[in-house]
């Protein structure tokens, strides 16, 4: 078996090696496309405000809806708490995705495996905090660094956050 003449004999149609030839096309074509079709995770990443002020600092920041207040008010002091905030992630298994939340804060997340996450927090540009937890959670609540008798958060959720 060389590569002159007869080697043209064995790849005619029917041969051997012809279709274990067209078997390993097949298996790289159809992973390729199983690769391929891997649907990203949807994520939601908000950043949030707790102030004792009454009325919000910037007139695009909105009430928090009913969901995450419940979370929020019972564990933190703030009177009001205000989204400043809100960017959608899609991320792919293996791979991190990264928004930028207002010019000083960041999250990336990446998926690791079927089940696990893992949230990263920056500000300005330097990692602050990482968590990592299950898909299942709903939420996740980083942050609450305090400046001016305020503090902020950065809520991670795959539940389209909804506003009062």
């Amino acid at each position: 078996m060389g590569f002159g003449a007869d080697a043209s004999e064995n790849l005619e149609p029917g041969s051997l090696r012809m279709k274990i030839l067209s078997g390993f096309l097949v298996f790289l074509l159809l992973r390729s496309v199983c690769w391929g079709a891997e649907k990203p995770l949807v994520f939601y990443a908000q950043l949030i405000r707790g102030t004792d002020q009454d009325a919000p600092e910037a007139a695009t920041w909105k009430p928090l809806g009913p969901k995450l207040s419940r979370h929020l008010c019972p564990k933190f002091r703030w009177k009001n708490y205000w989204e400043v905030s809100r960017e959608s992630l899609q991320v792919k298994p293996g791979s991190a995705s990264r928004v930028k939340l207002n010019p000083d804060r960041e999250v990336e997340i990446e998926l690791h495996g079927a089940q696990d996450s893992e949230i990263r927090l920056y500000h300005k540009g330097v990692l602050i905090h990482r968590s990592r937890q299950s898909l299942n959670s709903p939420m996740s609540i980083m942050g609450g660094a305090r400046e001016n008798d305020e503090s902020w958060f950065v809520v991670v959720r795959r539940d389209k956050p909804v506003v009062d």
